[in-house]
């Protein structure tokens, strides 16, 4: 008889495709009951948001569930996870990285070039909003929040020129019609674990540990480890302009990182290489190279 394993989601659409993609890998080896759940980054306004940590907030009432057992592993983008875990909790990467490009999404305009000057453009991420203030300071940008179909909506009904979403998200939801443009990684840098889907469980469940292990994908997992210690390195948050890339390339690692201040006027842009076949700890490298050419010094302001 297959052991009974409930996992904790987010009940928007999104977040429960992604369930059923874990539930699906894990199926060979467990039976997996999906638990829907309301967090608190759902449901809270942006300026709430913004004061209690972010993405973070997405994470509460998934980890609650865990610590009282009323569910055995959590699934996220990993994007949304803070660098810094709680040390109660432990990672895995069970799934291949899907595209981790920024998308845009626009009625109008078939890609950013195309976009006049002054166009509105709707995110809430700081990375993105330096990005395209780099780009073009005449853009005005507007906050938008809410799951992907909030978002398409938002974007006809106030008349916003375009917005930019994670490709990954869109790829999912079975919607990659909507993208006119894949933003180029070298001037649109990904924030840390965009495109991987992590479960997240108890350190001390050791069982969930052994399952999860027979599952993990270990250069997805070195990936975001990398780009997670780059971001705890430079002490940043899902709310610091930061995007960090890394990607097997044949024998090497390679690692683009980029880091501003909001307003895009001021950036350190780097690419780290590593030619070690062994896991190397890359983020760490490459962020010391961001502290000595000034990026906490960025990330204050």
């Amino acid at each position: 008889m297959k052991n009974i394993i409930k996992l904790a989601t987010r009940n928007s659409p999104l977040a429960l495709k992604q369930a059923d993609m874990v539930k699906e890998i894990m199926s060979k080896s467990c039976e997996i009951k999906i638990v829907p759940m309301t967090s608190s980054g759902d449901t809270v306004s942006q300026k709430v948001f913004k004061q209690h940590g972010g993405k973070g907030l997405f994470l509460k009432e998934l980890e609650e569930s865990l610590l009282s057992k009323k569910c055995d592993i959590a699934v996220h983008s990993l994007k949304d996870v803070p660098a810094i875990l709680n040390k109660n909790f432990r990672i895995a990467s069970i799934s291949e990285r899907e595209d981790s490009a920024d998308a845009l999404v626009s009625e109008n305009f078939n890609c950013i070039d195309e976009l006049p000057k002054n166009a509105i453009i709707g995110t809430s991420s700081p990375r993105r909003i330096s990005m395209l203030k780099k780009y073009s300071s005449d853009f005005k940008i507007v906050e938008i929040r809410g799951n992907i179909q909030t978002r398409l909506k938002k974007m006809k009904d106030k008349k916003i020129d375009a917005i930019i979403l994670a490709a990954a998200g869109l790829h999912r939801m079975g919607l990659k019609e909507e993208i006119k443009q894949y933003l180029p990684l070298d001037d649109f840098i990904p924030s840390a674990g965009q495109g991987i889907l992590c479960v997240e469980y108890l350190e001390s469940n050791y069982e969930i540990e052994r399952i999860l292990t027979k599952h993990t994908i270990k250069k997805v997992q070195t990936c975001a480890e990398i780009e997670r210690n780059f971001i705890k390195t430079l002490d940043g948050d899902c709310m610091s302009p930061i995007g960090v890339h890394a990607r097997f390339k044949k024998d090497k690692i390679e690692v683009c990182a980029y880091v501003s201040d909001i307003d895009g006027k001021n950036n350190i842009r780097t690419k780290y290489e590593d030619t070690s076949n062994k896991d190397v700890n890359a983020g760490v490298k490459l962020a010391d190279i961001f502290i000595q050419q000034g990026a906490k010094k960025l990330l204050s302001k």
